[in-house]
């Protein structure tokens, strides 16, 4: 049967090469809708590994156009990196104010509903994850602004642009896709994106950028200092790993795979060349400038979620002024693995899906 039965190509419109939007149908979202009140009538959470399994056989009962779309996105068929779905259903009544911290409660939560939807939207895309040195391993992590950390290269922050990046590009297991929804956005900060396929890589620039001439070192959000919670505590054990890949940063490539469709591996903020090399900061500097001058810049509105090729696409964030509130600026985000397996040296059992 032909992949592309059930949806019409029409039906994505496209922003730049980088960017398409695809608008979810009444149909679409009246199914979607069903299907997580039937899910949720057993779960209470989202963030347990039995959810996250029932919500990848319950994904399978969404729309064939919905699989279609997914599937033919995890293939590199569609002329896009990042897939804008526009229409997710966000009741702005029922999820409460915008929590102003990420350290909230996991069981019923008041937005329970599009957590749910969110992931089984992002479940046709692979497994989701999370990494135990990040919120203690939560599915669904929580954007919103930290006034203490408005100055850092986090989630939480506003007054300084959040730069290019992969999501965890220091880790050879970093997540395949990412799902991000908005539930609000009163502020109007720009999400920014660029995909490799926007930039045209000449010779000199692709064997400095192909080879381990860089390393990148883990972000803040895995530190201890930023997980401190009310609900837990991590051991000192759990950071082990990311601290000894601060202390010993293996050297990576930028740019690597197929060179017509190459595979990106960048973090402006705490990525460097290997000491000494002139040639390979230059490069990547290069291809800093490349992914800015190509960038495509998105206001996402409640019920906006994008669907981000984490090895295909950068993206950052623009400077906004929170509004500090119960309105101010909240998205939740979803890390895709498409082959779980592969971590398993990673997690402590095969029924996990923590990263440690």
């Amino acid at each position: 049967m032909n992949l592309a039965e059930g949806i019409d190509r029409l039906g994505l419109q496209p922003v730049s090469d980088t960017l398409s939007i695809y608008a979810l149908s009444a149909e679409e979202v009246e199914a979607l809708t069903q299907v997580a009140h039937a899910l949720g009538r057993t779960h209470d959470s989202v963030e347990s590994a039995r959810f996250a399994a029932d919500c990848a056989l319950a994904a399978q009962e969404l729309p064939r156009s919905l699989r279609s779309l997914a599937l033919r996105y995890r293939q590199l068929e569609l002329p896009c990196s990042v897939l804008l779905l526009r229409g997710m259903p966000v009741d702005d009544v029922r999820i409460g104010p915008s929590p102003s911290h990420w350290d909230g409660p996991w069981q019923n939560p008041p937005a329970l509903l599009e957590e749910t939807m969110q992931c089984l939207m992002t479940a046709l895309l692979g497994d989701m994850f999370g990494w135990r040195t990040q919120e203690n391993g939560r599915f669904l992590r929580h954007i919103v602004p930290i006034r203490k950390d408005h100055a850092e290269q986090l989630g939480g922050g506003s007054s300084v642009t959040l730069v290019w990046h992969n999501e965890e590009a220091f880790h050879e297991h970093r997540a395949d896709f990412l799902s991000i929804l908005c539930y609000r956005n009163d502020e109007r900060a720009e999400t920014i994106f660029c995909g490799i396929d926007e930039i045209d890589i000449p010779d000199a620039q692709w064997n400095v950028l192909s080879a381990p001439r860089f390393t990148i070192l883990p972000d803040k959000s895995h530190l201890p200092e930023q997980n401190v919670s009310g609900q837990w505590r991590l051991d000192d054990h759990v950071f082990a790993r990311i601290k000894q890949m601060h202390l010993n940063p293996e050297p990576v490539p930028a740019v690597s795979g197929l060179r017509a469709k190459p595979w990106l591996r960048v973090d402006e903020a705490f990525m460097r060349p290997l000491p000494g090399d002139d040639e390979a900061a230059a490069a990547l500097l290069w291809l800093v400038d490349a992914f800015y001058a190509k960038q495509t810049a998105v206001v996402m509105q409640p019920g906006d979620m994008v669907w981000v090729d984490n090895k295909r696409a950068v993206h950052g964030r623009t400077i906004y002024q929170p509004n500090y509130g119960p309105r101010q600026r909240w998205l939740r985000r979803v890390n895709v693995h498409i082959n779980l397996r592969e971590t398993l040296p990673f997690r402590q059992a095969p029924s996990t899906r923590e990263i440690l």
